[in-house]
């Protein structure tokens, strides 16, 4: 990766230094202020909490010769409060970095290539893949050290091609400042898929991960709009995944190994929209799905619980949603969600509830606030199987400029 950017910046200096400079003036700044606050109440461990203010600062110049840089700040600063204590042991590690430290990064920092139907972007990055994505469920997204090209000069279809080679976020690890390897010795990812939109009211799309030292990933969906009117509609998808594991740095295998399908449907009636999904894993003794690096695709993912790391695993979920905007509050949204995870040869049976309420009250103000119970039904989803139960309320503003 190291070797791909140097060539890249060789690349920008050759070009005409009066039409950089044009390009870094006309471009632009752009970014979001947040705050966030989470509690979360353990039944076997500490109740933890966290509060910060943070969010992104962006600078991307114009193009010229076809050719951008941008860079992006990404910052969590903790908060103290006169009431109650705050140390490391009570710090909810989810808005801080390594010891439950403020922190403060550079989480995006690339070159950008468009020329017609042709796109590549090298550095530091967003991606929105589906074993692969940004998951912004905390102070900030996931970003990712890699090359991606895309090219859409096939009418309805994207292709997309790349490689990954480290990444940072909530999802990647405790210190989520800090860009990391995908597995213990890993040389990275590839990455290669397509997206197809060509017929009406369906939309695939197919994908391969070779993840050094972790395992190769095989996945792909569909989903099928039908239309009953202006206000009423059905989603229907289906999905599968499948998984070879490798052998790990330290000579074992990595026991992410076997295949997932998953199926879903939901129901539009205008400002409510109620839905199922079912996921279905079978893997060997021991072997396990991996949601990737990222949130993962699963049709029955919750705010917290995923069928990550259950063998054998059945998930239900349904769910519910109602946009306020019908009872004239534009911008209100409030969901609730239920969901089942069943591992047979672990005896694991978690439950959750998810209540979810989101206001957009402007174009550039929005507030949202979730509430999550999981309960463990047999006492043993925990870590060393003990109660893995918990309750998290979790709550943060956002202002885009």
């Amino acid at each position: 990766m190291k070797k791909i950017v140097a060539m890249s910046m060789a690349a920008v200096a050759v070009l005409n230094a009066a039409s950089m400079d044009e390009a870094f003036v006309a471009g632009k700044a752009e970014g979001q202020i947040r705050a966030a606050y989470v509690s979360q109440d353990n039944e076997a461990d500490q109740d933890t909490y966290g509060t910060a203010i943070g969010g992104i600062v962006k600078y991307e110049t114009a193009a010229w010769n076809d050719i951008k840089l941008g860079i992006g700040a990404y910052v969590s600063q903790k908060l103290h409060f006169a009431t109650g204590s705050f140390d490391e042991g009570k710090a909810n590690a989810d808005l801080f970095g390594e010891n439950t430290k403020s922190y403060a990064y550079a989480g995006e920092a690339y070159l950008d290539y468009s020329a017609n139907d042709f796109n590549l972007r090298v550095g530091r990055q967003q991606l929105d893949t589906p074993f692969a994505d940004t998951d912004d469920i905390r102070m900030h997204p996931n970003t990712f050290e890699a090359a991606v090209a895309s090219y859409r000069g096939i009418e309805g279809t994207t292709l997309v091609g790349g490689y990954m080679t480290r990444w940072a976020g909530y999802d990647s690890g405790s210190d989520i400042s800090k860009f990391k390897k995908p597995a213990d010795g890993s040389n990275g990812v590839a990455i290669v898929g397509f997206m197809n939109e060509s017929v009406d009211n369906l939309a695939v799309q197919g994908w391969y991960y070779g993840a050094d030292k972790f395992a190769d990933l095989y996945y792909a969906d569909a989903a099928y709009t039908v239309g009953f009117g202006e206000e009423m509609g059905l989603e229907l998808n289906a999905q599968y995944a499948a998984f070879k594991e490798d052998t790990q740095a330290d000579g074992t295998k990595s026991g992410v190994d076997g295949n997932v399908y998953g199926i879903g449907a939901a129901f539009i009636a205008g400002p409510v929209t109620v839905g199922a999904a079912y996921n279905r894993g079978s893997n060997g003794e021991g072997k396990t799905p991996p949601i990737g690096f990222g949130g993962g695709p699963y049709v029955t993912s919750m705010e917290e619980w995923t069928i990550e790391g259950m063998e054998d695993v059945k998930a239900y979920q349904f769910s519910a949603e109602v946009d306020m905007g019908a009872a004239g509050v534009e911008g209100l949204s409030l969901s609730v969600l239920y969901g089942v995870f069943k591992s047979d040869p672990a005896a694991v049976k978690v439950r959750e509830t998810d209540v979810i309420v989101a206001y957009a009250v402007n174009e550039r103000l929005g507030v949202d606030a979730s509430y999550a119970r999981i309960q463990d039904g047999n006492d043993n989803a925990g870590e060393g199987g003990t109660d893995g139960g918990y309750s998290r309320f979790l709550v943060r503003m956002s202002y885009n400029f």
